[in-house]
């Protein structure tokens, strides 16, 4: 974006500039090579020892690592994809200063508070990363990798524990680089209908003595025009940008809710069924996984239902035009622009739809699934 400050360069620094460093990336996929490894290993020493009760207490965690290699791999698959789109939306992004000083800092405003949001989600995982370390207790209550690598590597295992969770937190980071990669496209391309939304409240402003004379006043009628017209062009860029955003998500979005669910279905069950075992650091350990995995579907929600509010705003705002004042030709055109806009932009798969509802159909399939696991194990202790 020429001459644009970009107010989420933070976000974009720390997940998607920092991986186009070689070294990061030869980093990243050894790491991942690494853990791939020894999660095979972990679930092969599940199936091996198969018991409803072992896969109850350790399935939320394997299925947070499942979740974090497998989005691992999708960053990889999608890398370039992403390239592309953040190339075209650099490419024409408008800046906050096209429109007047009051919207400018309206915008800042909201980017601001967006930021600290985004901040604070990423400074909690932090300090969930954090209090999982084994200094702060053992960990044999939620990791099965302690028990699989004591029975597979013998003397080594202390060690390898060490290192396993101490390089779990970078891993950590890649993966959630794909989540936060996704939630800052949908932010810039959210930002840029606001702007959109703000400019044209700009050109729809008159000066009430004139009234009528803004008809015979030619350019008034071609500087409308233009506006219309730019606006257009720049609309009808940012669903190019969705449109990329899309292809993207056809590739990730399966497997991200397949396996983002796993995580929330597993975690509430472990929770429901071992909460009154727990000793006060595996509560809090627990708590900060469930309210990390919550804070992040929360996000993503909110993003994906803000880009649909914020797409359906501009053609509310099309609807207060002045047309009254305007000639046929512009007339015309705002009537062009509406038609582009009768369809909300949405970031959506076969059914599945970054929104608030969806958000709602997320926490009620949990709970089901969660309370049938409950029942299963309920009904097979008592069978003993």
């Amino acid at each position: 974006m020429a001459g644009f400050k970009d107010p989420f360069i933070v976000m974009r620094t720390i997940f998607l500039d920092i991986i186009n460093y070689k070294i990061v990336k030869v980093c990243y996929v050894f790491l991942f090579m690494i853990y791939l490894l020894v999660h095979c290993l972990q679930l092969y020493y599940m199936i091996k020892n198969f018991d409803l009760n072992l896969l109850i207490k350790y399935g939320f965690m394997t299925a947070l690592f499942s979740y974090i290699l497998v989005v691992a791999v999708l960053g990889l698959v999608v890398e370039e994809k992403i390239r592309k789109t953040l190339k075209i939306l650099d490419g024409v992004g408008w800046s906050l200063n096209i429109v007047g000083k009051d919207a400018e800092m309206k915008l800042e405003k909201k980017c601001k508070m967006i930021n600290i949001s985004v901040y604070a989600i990423m400074l909690f995982l932090i300090i969930t990363l954090l209090v999982n370390l084994p200094v702060f207790g053992s960990q044999r209550e939620l990791f099965i990798s302690i028990q699989v690598i004591e029975e597979y590597f013998g003397k080594w295992s202390e060690m390898l524990n060490r290192l396993y969770f101490t390089f779990a937190i970078f891993l950590s980071y890649h993966g959630v680089r794909l989540s936060f990669a996704c939630i800052y496209g949908i932010l810039e391309v959210q930002l840029q209908f606001n702007i959109i939304e703000e400019y044209l409240c700009e050109i729809y402003e008159t000066d009430s003595s004139k009234s009528w004379q803004y008809l015979q006043d030619t350019g008034y009628q071609r500087k409308t025009g233009k506006s219309l017209r730019l606006c257009i062009e720049h609309h009808v860029a940012l669903k190019k940008v969705i449109e990329m955003m899309l292809e993207i998500s056809v590739i990730c979005l399966p497997f991200l809710a397949v396996v983002g669910l796993a995580n929330l279905i597993s975690c509430l069950t472990f929770i429901m069924n071992f909460w009154d075992t727990m000793d006060n650091i595996l509560k809090l350990r627990i708590f900060m996984w469930a309210g990390w995995i919550v804070l992040i579907t929360v996000l993503f929600c909110r993003s994906g239902q803000q880009l649909i509010d914020v797409t359906s705003n501009i053609f509310f705002t099309l609807g207060g035009a002045p047309w009254y004042y305007w000639n046929l030709e512009n007339i015309k055109i705002l009537l062009t622009f509406m038609t582009n806009c009768t369809n909300n932009d949405s970031i959506a798969l076969a059914g599945f739809c970054l929104n608030y509802p969806q958000f709602v159909s997320i926490a009620n399939t949990t709970i089901s699934y969660a309370l049938v696991l409950y029942n299963i194990r309920k009904s097979s202790d008592s069978d003993y």
